[in-house]
């Protein structure tokens, strides 16, 4: 197994990059749970084929920038999964305590994980597509918003993907998603 990582610590959370060479697996632990910094609870596939398997449930299949959700997951972990179709973002909270893996296919993949600090406060996520255009008003949350591909704008100013920007208190952020592009926004 060949993986690559990068992890860069920001406040009040961890950006990891992975890669993963072709028919293999990442595995993380319950034990990754509890430590700041280590538990993942964001999983954003940027490329690649694979799927995300939890305890010994197949969770869904990207290839060909097709997603395709299993038909027996139940509703909770449906309701976790952002998926338009090309894009698969999971929020991982409702798998905490159990062990859960990426086993890329015949391509290996790339993505991108949101570690929470500390890991026992975790985000509530969305997943802003293409054409999509948001206000965000600082209220004294967090407010967190990553381009997670291509380039979005926040108040006009570019954004690349791996960039991220917060929204503090009595500010405002106008976000612009263009076609092709998307981002993630974090709150907690």
């Amino acid at each position: 197994m060949k993986f690559i990582a990068s992890n860069i610590l920001c406040k009040g959370f961890a950006l990891c990059r992975g890669s993963i060479t072709p028919n293999d697996n990442y595995n993380y632990s319950p034990e990754d749970d509890n430590v700041d910094a280590r538990y993942t609870q964001i999983f954003y596939l940027l490329e690649g084929n694979g799927h995300l398997k939890v305890e010994n449930d197949i969770i869904g299949w990207y290839d060909n920038n097709i997603v395709t959700m299993n038909p027996e997951c139940d509703s909770e972990i449906r309701n976790h999964v952002f998926n338009n179709g090309a894009t698969c973002l999971v929020d991982l909270k409702v798998f905490k305590g159990k062990p859960f893996g990426f086993i890329s296919g015949d391509k290996g993949a790339s993505w991108i994980c949101i570690n929470p600090i500390p890991a026992n406060k975790p985000f509530d996520c969305d997943l802003i597509l293409g054409e999509t255009s948001k206000t965000i008003v600082g209220d004294g949350k967090e407010h967190i918003v990553m381009c997670a591909r291509g380039s979005i704008f926040i108040n006009d100013k570019p954004f690349n993907i791996f960039n991220y920007a917060r929204v503090l208190k009595g500010k405002t952020a106008e976000v612009v998603v263009p076609s092709g592009s998307e981002a993630i926004y974090l709150t907690r």
